[in-house]
């Protein structure tokens, strides 16, 4: 008689067992794969789509300059299908939920995106971000609150600008550079968090000008400065930028009382932040150590406030001689660090005392 083998119930059993044991360890992790694959091409596609728009305008000339968002998004509708509009008094009524969880913990109301300061975009020579803003809601229902910069000039129609792109597929070039703007992903669903399924584009942040805190006060995102040059700096009394010279009436102003450089960076960070008196002390600076180190271990949060990695450097408003100045090196190897130098490095970064 033949013998018949077959699997006992208790085997069974196991094998279930052991089968739902991995499925519990790897659809969690297979779930958030595919769930942040699909956001990222959310975001890509949006990037894309508005962008189109704006290289549409670009090749008939039609990109700017305007005199505020809302005449700005009188013109892109024709270009760009929009299903609503609120202006900057109703912008709760293009947005499907009230706060937005910052990186800080924080919460934000949505309705005080204002203008572009909530966006954290600086007023300088080159942009000018302080008109209402203005939310809409695209034709395939993606949420949107837009600044436009009032000092866009019209781009070249016949020029071609390349594209960026992510995963292959193309999502932005530089005609959407004009607008800083915020979007949502996935409607009324969670986590309703910035940087997750609230995205800047073209944008520093989100909430109040206050990027970070130090010792009370209130200061901007970190920004690359423009440098003001020695005939700016010395005006009436320039002479070469070889020697030191007084400062002219216009820096001494702003608190700078000598000149001596051909592209003097320190000077535009005084200048993009209205005087001197609106810089960071070293002092203060130094307290950025309890936010960026952890046991005098850099913790990798500079890019959380918009400052670039491994190594950065700040300037201070501490002045150690005529054409030297005080800044702090943030480094990831030799941990914090501070020295002078003159003021000719475009590579050290600026901070402004926020309103």
């Amino acid at each position: 008689m033949k013998k018949l083998y077959a699997f006992t119930l208790a085997e069974l059993l196991i094998t279930l067992a052991i089968i739902g044991v991995v499925a519990a360890v790897v659809l969690p992790s297979l779930m958030t794969n595919i769930n942040d694959k699909v956001n990222a091409e959310k975001i890509r596609s949006t990037k894309y789509k508005f962008t189109k728009a704006t290289d549409h305008m670009k090749s008939l000339g039609l990109i700017g300059p305007y005199s505020s968002t809302d005449a700005f998004v009188d013109e892109l509708q024709k270009y760009f299908k929009i299903a609503k509009r609120c202006d900057a008094n109703d912008l709760r009524a293009c947005w499907p939920y009230d706060t937005v969880k910052l990186d800080n913990g924080k919460e934000w109301n949505i309705a005080d995106t204002k203008t572009g300061k909530n966006l954290k975009m600086e007023k300088n020579d080159f942009s000018d971000y302080t008109s209402d803003n203005v939310g809409i809601i695209t034709a395939d229902g993606t949420p949107m609150i837009l600044s436009y910069n009032k000092k866009c000039e019209a781009l070249d129609p016949m020029k071609t600008y390349g594209w960026s792109t992510s995963n292959g597929k193309p999502e932005t070039n530089a005609t959407a550079g004009c607008v800083a703007a915020v979007f949502e992903i996935n409607g009324h669903s969670r986590p309703n968090t910035f940087r997750k399924d609230v995205v800047a584009f073209n944008a520093n942040g989100l909430g109040n000008a206050c990027t970070i805190e130090i010792d009370g006060k209130c200061f901007g995102a970190p920004f690359k400065p423009t440098p003001m040059t020695y005939t700016e700096c010395a005006g009436e009394n320039a002479t070469s930028p070889n020697k030191t010279t007084e400062a002219g009436s216009y820096a001494k102003s702003l608190g700078i009382s000598k000149c001596r450089s051909a592209n003097d960076y320190w000077a535009g960070v005084v200048k993009q932040c209205g005087g001197i008196q609106n810089l960071p002390t070293m002092k203060n600076i130094q307290k950025l150590e309890s936010i960026f180190y952890d046991d005098y271990k850099y913790n990798g949060k500079g890019t959380e406030f918009g400052f670039p990695e491994p190594v950065f450097y700040v300037w201070s408003a501490d002045v150690y001689d005529d054409t030297n100045v005080y800044y702090m090196i943030f480094s990831d190897t030799y941990g914090l660090n501070w020295n002078h130098q003159t003021r000719n490095f475009g590579h050290y970064l600026g901070l402004c005392l926020a309103e």
